[in-house]
């Protein structure tokens, strides 16, 4: 069992014996759920977290948040990339919302969604390589977002993202390069996840 906390803990639980096998720092407060995903080819399998900025800031403050790529089996950093954001009258900026793992034609790609970047009420999107790390694309917001981003993929494996943000706004994004295809607004806050 894989989970984390608000002290910054990602734990790794034997369901056998309740037993904690290995811990990893996330550095601040986690509040989206870690990810997994199994590579088939050596079925190794990997989690990807990311935390808020949240306690090792006060109200109003800017900081790093990281992203991690970690190794299930044994709790090893296998990358890391830091995102700048802010924290604005205790409203955490960073990671709000649970990673995407893409699938099919996407199969190479995590996102995240992170808040209070590049501004303080902006936000920002990325594709990362699975493999390095490294951003593939990313998508600036000109409000933030603490909804998960959900994928959805047609006959021939193509995959699009949904995400809505803190104005409103449904977006219809190209999975492999951000494209944005389609916006819509509707009229309030979106903190909770689509479902399609």
């Amino acid at each position: 069992l894989y989970i984390v906390d608000n002290c910054a803990d990602l734990l790794c639980i034997d369901l056998n014996t309740l037993e904690i096998v290995w811990m990893q720092d996330t550095k601040d407060d986690s509040n989206a759920t870690p990810v997994l995903d199994v590579v088939e080819e050596d079925q190794t399998a990997y989690l990807y977290v990311a935390p808020s900025l949240h306690f090792t800031r006060d109200r109003n403050s800017e900081g790093e948040v990281p992203i991690m790529k970690v190794n299930a089996a044994t709790g090893e950093v296998i990358w890391q990339r830091e995102y700048h954001c802010a924290t604005v009258d205790g409203v955490s900026g960073g990671v709000q919302a649970t990673a995407l793992v893409g699938q099919n034609h996407l199969s190479d790609l995590v996102y995240f969604v992170i808040a209070r970047t590049g501004g303080e009420d902006k936000g920002r999107i990325v594709a990362l390589d699975k493999e390095t790390g490294s951003e593939v694309w990313y998508c600036d917001m000109e409000h933030y977002s603490w909804s998960s981003p959900i994928a959805l993929y047609d006959a021939e494996g193509n995959g699009y993202v949904i995400l809505c943000d803190s104005d409103g706004n449904m977006f219809l994004l190209d999975g492999l390069t951000g494209e944005c295809y389609s916006r819509v607004n509707l009229g309030n806050n979106i903190e909770a996840s689509p479902a399609a």
